[in-house]
């Protein structure tokens, strides 16, 4: 900037006025200043730019994979909230050691705030001293430390739901299909609540798979179901693509999707709304977890400051708690069936 400014004839707050576009400088001052950085091959250092500022006009989404439809549909809606303010991916692949980098402020060199979705680590677990970073840092989990702000989407209500689905189906022993991860706590919590709710959950049929993200757990939960012998009438799964892989297994197999074995989804993602048979899911609300984390980090059109541009002042944690829905449709109910509601909508009335 500084060989623009003697080119040119200026100086260096001219160069950078005229090249942000700000007003003050002459028509002939500004051809000047545009003419030397053409010669001079000058551009914008945008990095060099956030160190001087201390500011990016960023934050860090840190998921396990975008191969999990849940995942990439939530960087979608946080993409929309944020609205100017970039959101930089960061892939953990699920492994403990980068999502304690993240939570120790691995992010803070290029993002003003971050977002992490963790499945390697339990937060609730960590010392105290191990979850505190040095800028804002929001998590989208079931469970966290004290001093970390939150959001999630309550595990009982969400079984809740299913729960009151399949008693009214006359469903009475379902099958659980949840995942073999740290940080997972619905598996325990959807089985409890089932149990509660007066429906059978045998032992065996609680089963954890370690390829969550894509439909392979899913047929590889039904094989082992049907190793066991047991007789279920439902199969209950963590997320979409597993329930995808269940009814896909289930149809291979003989079985009759609705008619003998009901099958739920949990994220009401695509890959529920164009499965065949559409598949009945909880709906967690992904809109308002992303609204959610963006207003714990002060970003966003409803945050104190600028519209789209991290807040600066301290960060007050505070859980953030969405409502949970239940999309019916063709994997529990069929075409002759009744649902609550308009079909594939979400029903968000009191159990």
């Amino acid at each position: 900037m500084s060989d623009v400014a003697r080119r040119a004839g200026v100086s260096t707050k001219t160069v950078s006025n005229v090249l942000r576009g700000a007003p003050g400088a002459s028509t002939a001052t500004r051809r000047r200043v545009l003419e030397a950085v053409t010669a001079l091959d000058y551009r914008l250092n945008p990095s060099a730019s956030a160190l001087r500022s201390g500011r990016r006009g960023s934050i860090t989404l840190a998921i396990p994979t975008l191969q999990q439809p849940l995942y990439a549909a939530l960087a979608q809606e946080l993409m929309r909230a944020a609205d100017d303010t970039t959101v930089i991916l960061e892939l953990t692949s699920g492994e403990a050691e980068h999502e304690q980098e993240i939570l120790a402020g691995s992010w803070a060199r290029r993002s003003d705030a971050a977002v992490l979705v963790p499945r390697a680590l339990d937060p609730a677990s960590l010392p105290a001293g191990e979850a505190s970073s040095p800028a804002p840092l929001a998590l989208i989990a079931d469970s966290g430390p004290v001093g970390v702000p939150r959001v999630s989407c309550p595990l009982d209500a969400q079984a809740a739901l299913v729960a009151a689905h399949l008693r009214s189906l006359g469903r009475i022993r379902p099958a659980v299909v949840g995942v073999a991860s740290a940080a997972d706590r619905w598996t325990r919590a959807c089985v409890r609540g089932l149990r509660e709710s007066g429906l059978r959950v045998d032992d065996d049929a609680v089963l954890r798979v370690g390829s969550p993200d894509g439909m392979l757990g899913g047929v590889e939960a039904v094989a082992r179901l049907a190793y066991t012998g047991l007789p279920v009438d439902a199969v209950v799964c963590h997320n979409d693509a597993l329930a995808a892989g269940a009814v896909s297994a289930l149809r291979r197999r003989g079985v009759r999707v609705p008619l003998e074995v009901a099958v739920i989804g949990r994220g009401n993602t695509d890959a529920a709304a164009f499965a065949t048979p559409t598949i009945t899911s909880v709906d967690l609300d992904l809109p308002a977890i992303a609204r959610g984390a963006l207003s714990l980090l002060s970003i966003g059109a409803d945050a104190t400051g600028s519209e789209g541009s991290p807040a600066p002042g301290p960060l007050e944690p505070r859980p953030v708690e969405t409502t949970p829905a239940l999309s019916v449709r063709g994997s529990t109910v069929d075409d002759a069936g009744a649902a609550p509601g308009r079909r594939g909508e979400p029903h968000r009335g009191q159990v």
